[in-house]
C-alpha cells in the first residue's frame, strides 16, 4: 500500500478564491496589469533614466558634477518618501501613485529644455539639469511608498519570490530593449552631428511611456487599507530601536552596502565614455550601452534560479551569497580594458549578484514589516539607503577629483569600492536573521539544483514569445 501523503495547506490565493472569488479575480487581473504597467515604466527607464549621465556628459559635465548628480538621484527621492509615507493615512494609495507619476512624466520637459539652454551658452545649464532631474526623482519618491504598500496588499505572501522574479524578468526585457533601441537612435543622431536632438527624442519617448504607465494604474484594484495612529512610528524611533529588530539591522546593512557600491557606481559611465586622453575608454554609445545591457541581461537569466532559492532558503541566504559577487565587480574592471572582456566577465558576476540582491531586498521588506506599516517602513528604508547612495557618490566624487600619482583616479575609485563592499559583507551579513520559516541551506544545492542555464533556456523561449507578440501588435 502506498502511504498517504501529507496534504498540503492551501495557498493564500486559493483560500481567497474560495471565500471571495470576485475580489480574487480583481487581484489576479491587477497583478497581470502590473506587469504591463511595469513594461512601460521600464521603457521609461530605458529611454530616459539610463541616459541621464550620458546626457550630462554631452552637456560637458565634469566627473565631480556626475557624482553630484548621482548623489541627488539617490538622496532626494528618499527624503521625499519620508513625508510621502504619511499621505497613505489621508489619501488613497491609487490616487497618490497616479498624481505623482504623472508629475514625474512632466519633468522630462525641463530636462529636454536643458539641451536648448546649452546651445544658447547658458552658464548654469548643468545645475538646471541636476535640479530638473532632482524634481523627477522627488515625484518618483512620493509615489513609491504608496505603490510598494499597494503591491504588498495584492501579491500573496507565499508566492512573492515567484511573482516578483517573473515581473522583474518581463519588465527587465522591455527595459533592455528600449536601452538598445535608444543607443541605436543616439548613435545615428551622433553620426549626423545632432546628438542633443537624439537625447531629446529619447526623453520624449520616455515621457510618453511614463504617461501610459500612469494611465494603466486606473485599471488596478486597490484593496482597502486602514492605517491607525498606533501604526505610526517616527524616524528617530526607528533609528533608536532599529538595532533590536530584524528589519532595522537589515536596513543598516543595505545602507552600508549602498555607500560602498555608490563610491564607484556613478563613475562606470564616466570611465567608459571619457576619452582615452582623459583616462577613460573612449567607447561609442553603442559599446557603452552594450556593456550596460549585458549586466541586465544576465540579471534576467539569474532571476528564476534566485526566485526559487529565495522561496526555499529565505532572503538572507540570498544576500550572503550575492553580496560577495557584488563586491568582486569593481575589482574585475581593473583587469582588462577590452570591451569584449567587460561585456562578459564582470557583467556575468554583476548579473548574478545584483539579481539576488534586488530580489531578496524587495521580498525581505515585505516579510519583515506588517502591511499597515509597510508605507512607513519602506520610506525609512529608502531614506537610509538614499543617504548611503549620497554619501557613497560624494566619497567617489572627492576621490576622483584628487591627483592620484600611482594610478588612474577612476580605477582607484573602483578599487576602494570593491574593498568597502567586502568589509560590509564581512562585518554585517552575520547579524541578519530570516523572519520566516525556511529550509536549512545546503551547499550541495548550489551544485546540484541551482541551475541558471535552465532558466536561460526558459527565458529565451519566453523572450521569443514576447518578441512575437510585439511584432504582432506592431
Amino acid at each position: 500500500m502506498m502511504k498517504r501523503g501529507r496534504r498540503e495547506k492551501p495557498s493564500f490565493q486559493e483560500k481567497l478564491s474560495q471565500k471571495h472569488p470576485i475580489i480574487a479575480a480583481k487581484i489576479n487581473k491587477s497583478l497581470d496589469g502590473s506587469i504591463t504597467e511595469g513594461n512601460y515604466a521600464s521603457a521609461m527607464g530605458g529611454f530616459g533614466i539610463s541616459y541621464f549621465s550620458p546626457f550630462a556628459l554631452a552637456l560637458n559635465a565634469t566627473s565631480s558634477q556626475i557624482g553630484i548628480l548621482n548623489s541627488v538621484m539617490g538622496l532626494l527621492p528618499s527624503v521625499a518618501q519620508l513625508k510621502a509615507s504619511r499621505l497613505i493615512e489621508k489619501y488613497s494609495r491609487k490616487k497618490i501613485v497616479i498624481i505623482s507619476t504623472f508629475l514625474q512624466a512632466l519633468m522630462f520637459i525641463p530636462i529636454i529644455f536643458s539641451a536648448y539652454l546649452f546651445t544658447q551658452g547658458y552658464v548654469y545649464t548643468i545645475w538646471f539639469l541636476i535640479g530638473s532631474i532632482g524634481l523627477f526623482y522627488i515625484f518618483g519618491g512620493v509615489a513609491h511608498p504608496a505603490w510598494f504598500s499597494w503591491m504588498g496588499s495584492l501579491v500573496p505572501k507565499d508566492s512573492r519570490g515567484k511573482y516578483f522574479s517573473k515581473r522583474n524578468r518581463i519588465t527587465g526585457f522591455f527595459g533592455l530593449a528600449t536601452i538598445v533601441i535608444g543607443a541605436l537612435i543616439l548613435d545615428k543622431f551622433e553620426s549626423l552631428g545632432l546628438v542633443l536632438i537624439g537625447f531629446g527624442v529619447l526623453f520624449a519617448l520616455a515621457m510618453l511611456c511614463r504617461t501610459i504607465a500612469t494611465a494603466l494604474f486606473f485599471r488596478h484594484y486597490e484593496p482597502r487599507l486602514k492605517v491607525h495612529k498606533k501604526d505610526y512610528f517616527s524616524f528617530w524611533d526607528f533609528l533608536k530601536k532599529g538595532r533590536g529588530t530584524p528589519f532595522g539591522r537589515f536596513t543598516f546593512f543595505t545602507s552600508a552596502m549602498r555607500v560602498a557600491t555608490n563610491i564607484a557606481g556613478p563613475f562606470f559611465a564616466v570611465y567608459m565614455l571619457k576619452s582615452i586622453a582623459d583616462g577613460g575608454l573612449g567607447l561609442s554609445y553603442v559599446w557603452f550601452m552594450g556593456i550596460i545591457v549585458s549586466g541586465s541581461v544576465f540579471q534576467l537569466f539569474f532571476y528564476p534560479a534566485w526566485g526559487k532559492f529565495s522561496d526555499r532558503f529565505g532572503n538572507i541566504q540570498v544576500l550572503r551569497i550575492s553580496c560577495i559577487a557584488i563586491a568582486l565587480v569593481p575589482f574585475l574592471w581593473l583587469i582588462s580594458k577590452n570591451p569584449i572582456y567587460l561585456i562578459t566577465v564582470p557583467q556575468i558576476i554583476s548579473g548574478f549578484g545584483w539579481a539576488g540582491f534586488f530580489l531578496a531586498t524587495n521580498n525581505y521588506v515585505y516579510d519583515s514589516v506588517r502591511e499597515e506599516k509597510q508605507g512607513l517602513g519602506i520610506s525609512y528604508f529608502n531614506l537610509l539607503n538614499g543617504i548611503g547612495l549620497f554619501v557613497g557618490a560624494g566619497i567617489g566624487a572627492v576621490v576622483v577629483s584628487l591627483n592620484i600619482p600611482f594610478m588612474n583616479a577612476l580605477l582607484f575609485v573602483f578599487l576602494i569600492s570593491s574593498g568597502a563592499r567586502l568589509l560590509v559583507c564581512a562585518a554585517a551579513a552575520r547579524s541578519l536573521r530570516e523572519v520566516r520559516h525556511v529550509s536549512h541551506f545546503s551547499k550541495q544545492y548550489m551544485i546540484r539544483e541551482f541551475n541558471p542555464a535552465t532558466g536561460m533556456v526558459r527565458e529565451i523561449h519566453r523572450l521569443n514569445h514576447l518578441k512575437a507578440k510585439i511584432e504582432h501588435y506592431i
